[in-house]
């Protein structure tokens, strides 16, 4: 293997592109000692996609264990074109190794009702000994739907499983099949009242999905609706049981409508300037620096002489915490010091387990004495920027594990997932301030094994007041149609006098809200109408929107991206008018440009010009008013989302900790290229001519020494 990135990435290529030949190399390959050109074989294969599942059924049967997890794991994204082996999934379900078994049952999970003929191998799944294939097995009779309905006793018996995912994928299977599941009612019943929240959730939903054979369950649910929880979803599970399908129930108001003068939002295009040149080694524009953790994905925001950023806790600021959990952590802009930090441990009733990332990813948003942001475990959070060093408790929220001077002290505290939100691996939003509304996308997503939406009526977006907390409204948007999470951040526009929210959904669709009442305005699909979901490297897939949207000019940018843990394959970007209203799909698009591939960081525009980095670690350069493509550098790493305009400077981080600057313009002028000792996701924040940047492990100050 070649040491050079360029030349193992064009190797690569070449053997994925002459598959048909490349397979019998690939073996040689995989009958060496080597484990690191096994995990590159690995990684061809999986981009060589449906060409190679000869190959992987025989690997699913290797006397290597790595190689059974590998093939079991590449047949989750290889649907539909994996119905044909099924007898080897079921075989795998009863693998010695528990990972191989869960895989296999997302498998066949991918599979939907075509997986069928696998019915009673996932029943006879649901008794092993290993919680994650158990919870998979039942995710995967959901998908079946009616057609899994002799599943149904062992289901309800699931209901009662020790493990509270289990319990729920148990009740999400129920909601699956449907009215034929009408003998598991008395179950569902019960599990309404289950300690655990997403196992009432789904036992609603199952309910609701059974309709009029579930009549014994409507005192019951309405028992259930006075929870503010179960409200949305017991209230429609009660309409179904009579007979008929309620509306979504989009918009929550207030007594009062709230002021939405816009605030001063963080930009990517930022006057000042920073240094084209730093060297982490010898310490050349290096202020300072500090550890954040070990996955830190968090953007800094500065403000007064505080900058704060979202980590982990791997460095354990307060040594009586050490559990893994997303942390906000503030520091003194002038030499780095620790200030305080606030902790979002485990919420231990949702039953989750490690099923989120404890990592804080929310960009926070500073107004005066408060900052409001997410948590990484969905909650949305007002603070006191002091803290407790002013001796004061500040709020009504008085449940802070700590009180002491380097914790933070809690104003107030919007619980998503009582919303019936089911977040989806990470909880990604920064904090839209409008007046005195907070926008914010609560990342309700597919369940663990990617096979369903488990809570399809809770929101993708609300809007809060600041003051207190309380939700103003709250819109659905993708329901049960997101793909995969829903990770896009929402920003306000000015169309022609009226304040509209646009918020990217996780079906791939944009939407316009009105700001002050949550009534959708239009929307836009950023999907060719034929695109299937195929989440894996080299193939067109339908994608979905983790970028935020950009207004500039009149018009819309969007650009659509899928994980970068699915890999690079080509996508678009769009041009649109806003002007419209209801379906502007076709009415709206301006320009579409297939030149750039899945985006996960937000493009930037200005003079004209649209610049865009992708997951394949290209930046691009189009011009706004046509689309067409001006200039390309390659990075040879996935971009995310460090991307930041200062000036007439294009900083652009990758993956591989590479720090690009390119002079923004028509023509592409390099201006440098820095190498960082840890991967670049996150935007740098600018303060004049300083730099704040966090890679996946420090905090730098970047600045010019005089």
């Amino acid at each position: 293997m070649s040491n050079d990135a360029k030349i193992r990435a064009t190797a690569q290529a070449a053997l994925v592109h002459d598959a048909g030949r490349s397979l019998p190399l690939l073996r040689r390959f995989l009958n060496t000692n080597n484990d690191d050109l096994h995990e590159e074989t690995f990684e061809i294969i999986r981009r060589i996609g449906p060409l190679a599942i000869p190959l992987l059924v025989e690997l699913l049967r290797h006397p290597q264990v790595s190689f059974r997890r590998f093939a079991a794991d590449a047949f989750i994204d290889l649907t539909p074109d994996t119905e044909s082996i099924q007898p080897a999934l079921r075989r795998a379900l009863r693998d010695s190794d528990s990972m191989v078994a869960a895989d296999a049952a997302r498998a066949l999970g991918a599979l939907h009702e075509r997986a069928s003929p696998s019915v009673r191998a996932l029943v006879n799944a649901l008794s092993h000994e290993e919680p994650h294939v158990r919870i998979y097995a039942a995710e995967a009779l959901a998908t079946i739907g009616p057609q899994a309905a002799a599943a149904t006793k062992d289901l309800a018996r699931a209901l009662r499983d020790a493990i509270p995912g289990v319990r729920w994928a148990a009740a999400e299977a129920l909601a699956g099949i449907g009215p034929p599941a009408y003998s598991a009612v008395p179950q569902l019943m019960e599990a309404l009242k289950d300690q655990f929240l997403y196992v009432r959730i789904c036992a609603a939903e199952a309910l609701g999905s059974i309709g009029p054979k579930a009549q014994t369950a409507r005192d019951a649910l309405r028992a259930a609706a006075r929870d503010p929880v179960l409200r949305y979803q017991a209230e429609w599970a009660l309409n179904r049981i009579e007979g008929f399908e309620s509306g979504k129930p989009d918009v929550s108001s207030v007594a009062s409508a709230p002021s939405l003068a816009p605030q001063p939002q963080p930009t990517m295009v930022q006057t000042g300037n920073p240094p084209i040149d730093w060297d982490t080694a010898t310490g050349r524009n290096i202020v300072w620096s500090v550890e954040l953790g070990n996955e830190v994905y968090g953007s800094p925001v500065v403000a007064g002489d505080v900058v704060y950023v979202g980590a982990d806790n791997t460095r354990q600021l307060n040594p009586a915490f050490k559990e893994d959990s997303g942390v906000l952590v503030a520091f003194r802009v002038t030499d780095g010091a620790f200030l305080w930090q606030d902790v979002a441990p485990r919420v231990d009733d949702r039953g989750l387990r490690d099923f989120l990332l404890p990592s804080t990813t929310s960009v926070p948003y500073v107004e005066g004495d408060r900052l409001y942001y997410v948590t990484a475990e969905c909650q949305l959070r007002c603070l006191d920027t002091k803290g407790f060093s002013d001796g004061e408790n500040n709020g009504p929220y008085r449940e802070e594990v700590f009180k002491d001077n380097a914790a933070a002290d809690i104003v107030w505290q919007l619980d998503m997932p009582a919303l019936g939100v089911f977040p989806h691996e990470a909880c990604n939003s920064a904090v839209l301030s409008l007046g005195d509304l907070l926008l914010v996308s609560t990342s309700n997503g597919q369940n663990e094994g990617h096979t369903r939406v488990p809570s399809p009526r809770a929101p993708s977006l609300i809007a809060v007041d600041k003051r207190t907390g309380e939700l103003v409204w709250r819109a659905i948007g993708a329901g049960d149609k997101v793909l995969h999470g829903s990770w896009s951040s929402p920003v306000a526009v000015n169309v022609n006098g009226q304040t509209e929210v646009l918020f990217g959904g996780g079906d791939g669709w944009l939407r316009s809200y009105d700001a002050a009442t949550g009534h959708e305005l239009w929307r836009f699909d950023g999907n060719p109408k034929d695109a299937r979901w195929l989440p894996r490297a080299g193939v067109l897939s339908r994608n979905f929107i983790i970028a935020s949207p950009v207004f500039a000019d009149g018009r819309v940018f969007l650009a659509m991206g899928q994980s970068p843990g699915h890999g690079n394959a080509p996508s678009f970007v769009y041009a649109i008018n806003p002007n419209g209203r209801g379906d502007i799909t076709q009415s709206g698009l301006l320009w579409t440009s297939r030149d750039v591939s899945r985006v996960v960081g937000t493009p930037i525009v200005k003079d004209g010009l649209l610049y865009v980095g992708d997951v394949g670690g290209t930046i691009h350069c189009l011009d706004a008013a046509t689309g067409v493509q001006l200039w390309k550098h390659e990075t040879n790493e996935a971009i995310w989302g460090c991307l930041l305009l200062a000036g007439d400077r294009l900083y652009v981080g990758n993956a591989g900790g590479l720090m690009t600057v390119l002079r923004a313009g028509r023509r592409k002028e390099l201006l440098g290229e820095i190498e960082m000792d840890a991967p670049l996701y996150a935007r740098p924040a600018v303060v004049g001519d300083a730099l704040y940047l966090a890679t996946a492990n420090r905090l730098y100050l970047i600045a010019a020494k005089h």
